[in-house]
């Protein structure tokens, strides 16, 4: 599940919008492919920008995290301890 996705259509808002919004907010300068990215999951947002996320959403920040933190979990129970 795509929480950004979900998230984003639930406040009707384009990635362009919703790009223009968190820059204007938060002073930053995201770049609408960078928000695709992670609207697609295509890449995770770093946790800075999942924390800013959270704030605009007003949400967790795991909701944004959340594949990324599976991922990791599912690397690590790929390793083998060799004795």
């Amino acid at each position: 599940m795509n929480n950004l996705h979900e998230l984003r259509k639930k406040h009707h808002l384009d990635i362009d919008e919703l790009t223009y919004q968190l820059n204007h907010r938060f002073g930053t300068q995201y770049r609408s492919h960078e928000i695709w990215e992670w609207d697609t999951c295509k890449k995770s947002p770093k946790m800075e920008d999942a924390i800013r996320l959270a704030d605009y959403f007003d949400v967790s920040y795991q909701e944004f995290l959340d594949s990324k933190m599976e991922e990791l979990k599912e690397s690590v129970d790929d390793i083998q301890i060799l004795k």
